[in-house]
């Protein structure tokens, strides 16, 4: 199934609480909308949407006041008692903070939050960022996780290959001081665009930026930070005097990830000047929306732009640019509620929540996204708030009146979105109601993933090739570089980027050798890592026997089935298995209630493996199958569509993967490489995040139990998403099991070493993950025994770096390392190409090694990986 595709994140701004007042019979009334708060960033101490153009404070064209401020006299209990009675109403606005020369930030880049450590012993301090207090920035250090005996995690294995990589070099750093200054006024201004206007207002200030809460300027604006600078100006709306302090925190180190936090600010107000919207946290260009007749058919269409950062690497301030693509469907959220609910079956709610919760949506007013985290039936655009001035208006009259939209369907639910970010308190914003018309969905539906020629079609613009990549990149650093607004802004600040991408030396290993059973080996071009040729002559290292097995299949598609017993049969004698006839059971129609009645039936007789045919992709009979035959009865499982079944051309071909499953499930070994590290034991760990079970999560387990790693043990435990005490506590537990099962398949004896491969963590969760789970997996091998060595690494494949030769601007080949130019000098890291693709760039995997026992020579570390 084609992988999902990166969907924005949750946003909301403006937003009020509900108040708890008598209500009669189908009245429903809420606090006015509020204007909230500027949203958490990560930019400028965790903080902050940038500088902007500001207007006076005033009318807002019926927007209110933020909801700080409409109940300021209310205390935090009196605020929390109410929030805890009735659910926060919150509605969307389109009013950008900007202030000065800059603009919009919703998410800095900077090079890392947190305290440092070697990598190897040494405690790590908690990382700041999001969540950040308003006034009480903290110092952003950057993160170190390299170990203390690395010195050069450069590799020799392999020859040398040019490339080049998504990133544009910072030619002219700025040979300017940062002076960081934090602003407070009296009276207390709590809403951030007023903030910002009386900071603007004050013409005397030159060459800044200011968030809110912290200003950066270039030049010295107070002597000391004995010495405040103060100025004084009035709110024209009731001649208030505010008096505003601006206080020295100190100068900004250049090599601190503050400064490239700070050229992210930079770096986002340049693509606004190209006239790109945020959407979510990257910038599209709507202007120049695709326009291809074949996805406007399937109600979708698709806007071009760019996913940016800014980071110091080894040994220059790099800029990463790779091309995006957001998908967008036409279709509202009400056309899918209305589908959904003519298809549901009794319980409509429960029906909803599968279709949409956890879905990201974008509003078609302000083209912001949200996801979805509830859907309210009982609440409609009917729902009135009091506005500004105390009068009650509904949501129908509220949105004609702002954005001048009608809304058609009063008796429509609405749907909540629960943001995220915190308020500059440091609370958590209230929850934000929305209206399904106003609202597109976003990316792909199942059903459309699923059909093979609309991804073909989706694919033309969201794969793109290396060449067509480069392109793209060629136009980005032309636009940047020829734009007028953007060469003002570059100059006035005294910096420069690089109009070549960067130039890396990467480094080609060998093809490897592919190991079979008797005598059997493969290998693969250099250019192309495909070696499914082999298997016409195939033999599997060991083969596992099945004598008793049987196919479930529907009485449409009994002849299909028929076939693939056939094809089987030729497959399993080339493949030196030893299969015996399966039974076949034909069950009158493709219903739930027809499969579970065959597996009620055949699961006592104890079958070594049940085959189940479905007619197409259903993912409610795939999960009720699979369900039965891990938990009801457990018993290996192959289930396959009909619809694969139904193609005689390819049928040798599928009955050969299938064939292979088989094996690999009943306990048979496929294939193995040559992994030169005697007890030597491999360990994966990921988690996944199911969007309808809230605040819960799975973690597998798997652990490798021969010397060839290719026979593994596995397990899986669920977890409390938030308890992060919690994922490592059961890191340790199944650790202990994996260690247990290898003994028992090896004498008695333990591995000598572990190489744990942690997947699924972000840059924020390292210390977490170097602090809590690398001490639980030393504990619970301590307890074991312990002279194991333990080498910690993490993986993440969601990345945005890209490479492709220099020359001709093809993909690089299988078994391409990069681990200079493009790294982190922090982190002893390095980037592996493992597959061939045929369409589009290939996607790197990111390695870095956080805690390191074994010290394998980086080279071998690098190869190792490969391998794997």
């Amino acid at each position: 199934m084609d992988s999902e595709l990166p969907k924005g994140r949750a946003r909301g701004r403006a937003r009020g609480i509900q108040l708890p007042q008598p209500q009669q019979a189908g009245d429903q009334r809420v606090q006015r909308p509020g204007t909230a708060p500027a949203p958490v960033q990560a930019a400028l101490l965790g903080r902050g949407r940038g500088v902007s153009q500001e207007t006076a404070p005033g009318p807002m064209s019926g927007r209110a006041k933020p909801r700080a401020a409409a109940s300021a006299a209310a205390t935090g209990g009196q605020v929390r008692e109410i929030t805890q009675k009735v659910g926060a109403v919150a509605l969307s606005s389109s009013d950008s903070d900007v202030s000065g020369s800059h603009s919009n930030s919703n998410s800095g880049s900077g090079s890392g939050n947190g305290n440092g450590s070697n990598g190897n012993g040494e405690e790590m301090g908690q990382s700041a960022g999001r969540g950040a207090k308003r006034g009480r920035p903290t110092e952003t250090r950057i993160l170190r996780t390299k170990p203390s005996h690395v010195n050069d995690k450069k590799g020799t294995e392999g020859a040398p290959v040019s490339l080049q990589a998504n990133y544009f070099k910072l030619k002219k750093k700025p040979n300017w001081k940062l002076f960081q200054y934090r602003v407070d006024m009296k009276p207390e201004i709590d809403y951030t665009k007023e903030r910002k206007y009386y900071v603007k207002s004050h013409t005397d200030l030159k060459n800044y930026f200011f968030d809110g809460t912290i200003l950066i300027s270039n030049h010295p604006i107070t002597k000391s930070k004995d010495e405040p600078y103060i100025f004084t100006t009035k709110r024209s709306s009731d001649d208030q005097v505010i008096e505003v302090t601006i206080r020295l925190v100190g100068e900004v180190d250049p090599t601190s990830s503050t400064y490239c936090q700070f050229l992210s600010i930079i770096l986002r107000s340049m693509l606004e000047k190209l006239n790109l919207e945020l959407i979510g946290r990257n910038y599209y260009d709507t202007k120049a929306k695709i326009r291809d007749k074949k996805l406007a058919d399937r109600k979708l269409e698709m806007f071009p732009g760019y996913v940016t950062s800014i980071h110091q690497h080894e040994a220059d301030i790099l800029l990463n640019v790779e091309i995006s693509h957001k998908v967008i469907r036409i279709d509202s959220v009400l056309d899918v509620i209305n589908e959904v609910t003519k298809k549901a079956r009794g319980n409509v709610q429960a029906a909803l929540d599968k279709a949409l919760l956890g879905q990201i949506v974008i509003t078609k007013y302000n083209m912001k996204t949200y996801k979805i985290c509830e859907i309210r039936l009982d609440q409609f655009p009917t729902l009135e708030f009091e506005d500004k001035k105390g009068n009650l208006r509904s949501l129908l009259q509220y949105y004609k009146e702002r954005w001048n939209m009608n809304i058609s369907n009063a008796k429509q639910p609405l749907i909540v979105s629960v943001p995220k970010e915190r308020d500059p308190r440091g609370l958590k914003m209230p929850a934000v109601q929305l209206v399904p018309e106003l609202c597109n969905m976003t990316g792909l539906s199942e059903e459309q993933r699923n059909d093979f020629r609309l991804m073909q079609d989706v694919a033309v613009y969201t794969r793109q090739g290396p060449e067509q990549k480069y392109k793209g990149l060629e136009d980005f650093s032309r636009r940047i570089n020829e734009t007028p607004e953007i060469k003002d802004v570059l100059q006035k600040w005294d910096i420069e980027f690089s109009k070549e991408l960067v130039g890396v030396t990467g480094r080609q290993f060998d093809p490897q050798t592919i190991e079979g059973g008797q005598g059997c080996s493969a290998t693969y071009g250099v250019q192309n890592a495909d070696w499914g040729n082999a298997f016409r002559n195939w033999k599997c290292r060991t083969s596992a026997s099945l004598k008793k097995w049987i196919i479930i299949t529907p009485a449409r598609d009994q002849a299909n089935a028929e076939e693939l017993k056939k094809s089987l049969e030729k497959v399993f004698r080339g493949l030196g298995m030893d299969v015996a006839p399966p039974k076949v059971v034909v069950i009158q129609d493709a219903k739930i209630a027809f499969y579970r009645a065959a597996l009620d039936e055949w699961t006592p007789r104890k079958p070594e493996l049940i085959m189940i045919v479905l007619p197409n992709v259903n993912e409610d009979l795939y999960s009720m199958v699979k369900k039965y035959c891990c938990i009801n009865a457990p018993v290996a499982s192959q289930v396959v569509t009909g619809r694969v079944l139904s193609k005689p051309k390819g049928l040798m071909s599928v009955a050969t993967k299938i064939a292979l499953q088989m094996n690999c499930k009943l306990g048979g070994e496929l294939w193995a490489v040559k992994i030169p590290l005697a007890g030597a034991m491999m360990v994966g760990y990921d988690t996944y995040h199911d969007s309808q079970q809230k605040g819960k999560s799975v973690g597998a387990l798997v652990a490798s139990l021969n010397k060839d790693c290719n026979k593994y043990f596995s397990t899986a435990e669920h977890h409390e998403t938030n308890c992060a005490q919690e994922v490592s506590d059961k890191i340790g537990t199944m650790l202990s099991s994996a260690l247990y099962a290898y003994t028992k398949e090896n004498n008695g004896a333990f591995p000598t070493r572990i190489f744990f491969f942690r997947d699924g963590v972000g840059d924020g969760q390292i210390p977490h993950v170097f602090n809590s789970e690398v001490k639980t997996m030393k504990d619970a091998i301590k307890n074991i025994n312990p002279a194991i060595q333990l080498t910690v690494i993490i993986t993440s494949k969601r990345i945005n770096a890209r490479f492709m030769t220099t020359r001709g601007h093809l993909n690089p080949n299988s078994g391409t390392v990069i681990d200079d130019v493009v790294t982190n000098p922090e982190r002893y890291d390095y980037f592996i190409v493992s597959q061939s693709v045929r369409q589009g760039t290939v996607n790197p995997t990111s390695y870095n090694v956080i805690y390191d026992e074994i010290k394998l020579p980086p080279g071998k570390m690098q190869l190792l990986t490969y391998k794997l």
